[in-house]
């Protein structure tokens, strides 16, 4: 039997390879998977680049590197922490919003096509367990 971790892992890589397969179609191909990864823990909020560390578990340097990268881009821009100048918090530039806007699209067909395979119903299943509170 397979475990679940190589389970969860093959579906979520099912899962990026679309949306790297529609971000080459939409014009977006020369983001990578790391810089996708990045792109996925930003929301509306600009966020602290020590968090995205955290949340990435890979080093600052790293981050600061792949921020770097998307702001050469045009997706991503520094502001100040409004709190400590000293802080530099990350968010999407108005051209990464639009990006990242065509992501979640892309991202929604791909539910809509593993909904035709596998069925709405083991879709709205595996989306209820995938919300249960887990232990931290």
């Amino acid at each position: 039997m397979k475990s679940l971790r190589l389970l969860l892992r093959s579906r979520l890589e099912w899962v990026e390879d679309r949306l790297m397969a529609s971000a080459e179609k939409n014009g977006y191909g020369y983001v990578s998977p790391s810089m996708a990864r990045l792109y996925s823990y930003l929301g509306n909020e600009p966020i602290p680049m020590s968090e995205l560390a955290r949340r990435l578990k890979i080093s600052r340097q790293a981050v600061h590197q792949l921020v770097a990268e998307g702001i050469n881009s045009d997706f991503l821009t520094l502001i100040n922490s409004p709190h400590d100048k000293r802080i530099k918090l990350v968010m999407f530039s108005t051209n990464g919003k639009e990006m990242a806007n065509t992501a979640l699209a892309e991202l929604r067909k791909i539910e809509i096509e593993l909904e035709s395979s596998i069925g709405s119903e083991n879709v709205q299943e595996l989306r209820r367990i995938l919300e249960l509170d887990w232990p931290t």
